[in-house]
């Protein structure tokens, strides 16, 4: 494709719906480990509520137990099924 100066460039992949699922899935996984570690410790804290709590590091970005879960994730070489929305068996993996 060219721009308006004529000049060429490689089209822009566009989004995939996967990448809106995994977006909407990683959101409302968040929401509910704040639910599940409302006990007396912030949720943006390492709660020790479940066993990615050990992939818990950096919290002060947000989003502490997606992060561990995709941390986890990596390392155990496991693909996560963003259809399934039995979050307390990713929070427990």
């Amino acid at each position: 494709m060219q721009n308006l100066f004529g000049e060429e460039y490689a089209d822009m992949p566009k989004k995939r719906k996967t990448d809106k699922e995994r977006i909407a899935w990683e959101n409302a996984f968040q929401r509910w480990s704040n639910k599940a570690s409302q006990d007396g410790t912030s949720p943006l804290g390492c709660c020790g509520c479940g066993s990615i709590c050990d992939y818990c590091t950096d919290n002060d970005k947000g989003r502490p137990c997606v992060r561990a879960l995709n941390a986890k994730a990596r390392e155990k070489h496991i693909e996560i099924d963003y259809s399934d929305k039995n979050f307390e068996r990713w929070f427990n993996l």
